[in-house]
């Protein structure tokens, strides 16, 4: 009998966090009839289906959720493993100290982080010029992050900066809104909506949404201060709208959609150390950094599709 293996467990996965074995495929490197044949094998040694095909994609079964549990489980501990085997090594790896705020390359960075000889450690920081002042201060290594509203020179003093991506800020809509048309929204159609959005110390781009729906002719009724996804996604089924990442991939019944004429927009940043002595470790995590946000784009058809139109109209790409 076959045995299962940890690249098994990672192709689970992916079809899960993807919602779909196409956008899994793209994330792995695989082609889709590889990794389709590859799930049925899975399935087989299982010993049942792990996810339901639907219209909008795939949704873990009974069985799928619970394998996905305990994958998630021994994953990280074989992350561990690793991590504490490389400390005992004779060569001990050098520590890097990731800092990021919420961004959603975030999981696949950090597994790209892995073919480095560093022992990596991250932390979550939901503000930018937090999470600078972390940087500049020593207690982290590199900083992933948004440039914010208000950003000046100072802000950077002593820091290497470069461009990860700019990219779009889409909006987070129920399915079937009445905003929606052709899978666009307009921003002034939602004008009468009730928006959530970051508390304001965590909110990178508060100037930039004001002037953007002054331009569209309202002033945004917002209610809801919150981070936090889950009750973000509660308030949005009830139709109140957010700002979206545009790799956001919502539940069902949720979708993360571009703003006609795309009126706000968002740049990644990835901060060093000036004096910081390991450039070319540093390059090579910048380097982890591009696959990470290449691979996000398939999160969301509608942000892969946005970036070929954007790409085909001749105008620079979203990186």
């Amino acid at each position: 009998m076959a045995e299962l293996e940890l690249r098994h467990l990672r192709a689970v996965r992916a079809v899960a966090d993807g919602g779909s074995v196409s956008r899994a495929a793209t994330v792995l490197g695989v082609s889709q009839p590889a990794l389709t044949a590859q799930l049925k094998r899975i399935e087989r040694i299982l010993g049942g289906e792990l996810f339901v095909r639907g219209p909008s994609g795939v949704r873990p079964t009974e069985l799928g959720r619970f394998v996905l549990a305990r994958a998630d489980a021994l994953l990280s501990d074989m992350q561990a493993l690793v991590a504490s085997a490389r400390r005992h090594g004779e060569d001990r790896p050098e520590t890097l100290r990731i800092g990021y705020v919420p961004l959603l390359i975030i999981g696949r960075f950090i597994e790209e982080l892995g073919e480095l000889d560093v022992d990596v450690q991250t932390y979550a920081e939901p503000a930018s010029l937090t999470l600078l002042k972390l940087l500049s201060t020593g207690r982290v290594d590199v900083a992933l992050l948004e440039r914010f509203d208000g950003t000046e020179s100072h802000h950077f003093a002593g820091l290497t900066v470069r461009t990860l991506a700019t990219e779009p800020i889409f909006v987070g809509i129920a399915q079937g809104h009445p905003a929606i048309r052709d899978g666009v929204v307009d921003l002034a159609d939602l004008a009468g909506c009730d928006w959530i959005l970051p508390p304001p110390h965590e909110n990178c781009v508060r100037v930039r949404f004001l002037q953007a729906c002054a331009a569209a002719g309202f002033s945004p009724r917002v209610r809801h201060f919150t981070s936090e996804a889950g009750t973000a996604g509660t308030l949005i089924a009830q139709g109140a709208v957010c700002l979206a990442q545009a790799a956001s991939a919502p539940p069902p019944g949720l979708v993360a959609l571009p703003l006609a004429g795309d009126p706000l927009w968002t740049t990644l940043l990835f901060a060093t150390r000036e004096d910081d002595a390991r450039t070319p470790t540093t390059d090579r995590v910048f380097g982890c950094a591009e696959v990470a946000y290449t691979a996000s784009r398939q999160r969301n058809p509608h942000f892969a599709r946005w970036c070929r139109d954007y790409s085909g109209s001749g105008l620079a790409p979203a990186r």
